[in-house]
């Protein structure tokens, strides 16, 4: 009777990475460092496996597909150049390692319909955190998964920094004698008056704007807040909002998303106010189109392309059964100042 013979899964557990590592060590070396490769294949030869060509997809569990999760809708993903520019980074990497890419957004409005039928090897999870229903989903189906724009602590993340870009910003206004300055705000309810707990991103830069508000001892005041949509036609709306009574008209606007301010700056221009002599406006990103304004806006620089490739790379670590070096990744921002503050 001839020995088992030998399979993956005897490989991976010889080793000690996972079987998708040893799959990428006969199929796709680079992904996996040179140390880790020859561990594996010394491994096989020593229990005699070698994979089967037309079994390899199904044995490695593989298919060379990996995915973006987003609560947003595949309409509003297109309109807004964050996403494109995030993409672009995204891209650049699984065009370097040979990956397809799937965008996986609600499907009948429901997120965990949509990740249960995604055939991808993991996902980059963007704009929630680590307590929202749909990551203890992920965790369940032990799918590997990296959260972008989100609270994590337990799990791998990559977040820019949100607070201090939100005060730079802040300060700009402050340090110019604005005192009468509306935020726009994610769509979610942000005001602390209603017991809400906020996560991710929203509150990062809300609380970088209340600290500068401390710092110049302004007390902080949530009417000031003003949800708006990430468009840049809520943005005109949310101006419409703000300037509809003349007794309280803000004398300077931040928003969290530079789609708001191109919104809002697009407005006040089509009705005869000047910016910045009537209204100061301050996005956040620094996406393409904010140079382009008129005028140009001053807006919170992100490294949006490199938060993509960041996000792939720890992405196709974890995959590959190997340590991350860093398991959150916090990337800098900086104030771009124009004419429109």
């Amino acid at each position: 009777m001839s020995a088992k013979k030998s399979r993956i899964e005897d490989v991976a557990k010889a080793v000690g990475v996972s079987a998708t590592a040893v799959s990428f060590a006969f199929n796709r070396p680079d992904r996996l460092n040179s140390k880790t490769v020859t561990r594996i294949l010394d491994a096989a030869d020593r229990l005699g496996y070698s994979p089967n060509p037309l079994a390899r997809a199904l044995l490695a569990k593989s298919t060379g597909v990996i995915g973006i999760l987003t609560p947003q809708t595949l309409p509003s993903i297109f309109k807004n150049p964050f996403f494109a520019a995030f993409h672009e980074g995204v891209g650049r990497a699984c065009e370097e390692h040979c990956l397809s890419l799937m965008i996986v957004s609600p499907a009948s409005r429901s997120l965990s319909e949509a990740s249960a039928h995604a055939p991808v090897d993991g996902l980059i999870v963007v704009g929630l955190s680590e307590s929202h229903p749909e990551i203890e989903l992920l965790r369940r189906r032990q799918m590997q998964f990296v959260i972008v724009d989100g609270d994590a602590e337990t799990v791998p993340s990559v977040n820019v920094d949100d607070y201090h870009g939100a005060r730079q910003a802040a300060n700009l206004l402050l340090e110019r004698d604005h005192r009468r300055i509306a935020c726009l705000t994610f769509e979610q309810d942000l005001s602390s008056s209603h017991g809400k707990k906020v996560y991710g991103v929203g509150r990062r830069r809300l609380e970088g704007y209340k600290h500068s508000f401390n710092d110049y001892d302004i007390l902080w005041d949530d009417s000031v807040l003003v949800p708006t949509a990430a468009s840049i036609d809520a943005g005109a709306a949310a101006f419409k909002q703000l300037w509809k009574n003349p007794k309280n008209r803000p004398t300077a606007v931040l928003a969290v998303a530079d789609v708001m301010a191109i919104g809002m700056l697009e407005e006040a221009n089509a009705r005869g106010v000047c910016v910045p002599d009537d209204l100061a406006i301050i996005g956040f990103d620094d996406i393409p189109q904010a140079q382009w304004t008129r005028p140009p806006l001053t807006t919170v620089r992100q490294p949006m392309v490199e938060k993509g490739e960041i996000a792939v790379q720890m992405l196709l670590t974890l995959i590959a059964g190997e340590p991350l070096t860093d398991r959150h990744v916090l990337l800098p921002t900086e104030l771009v100042i124009r004419k429109s503050a």
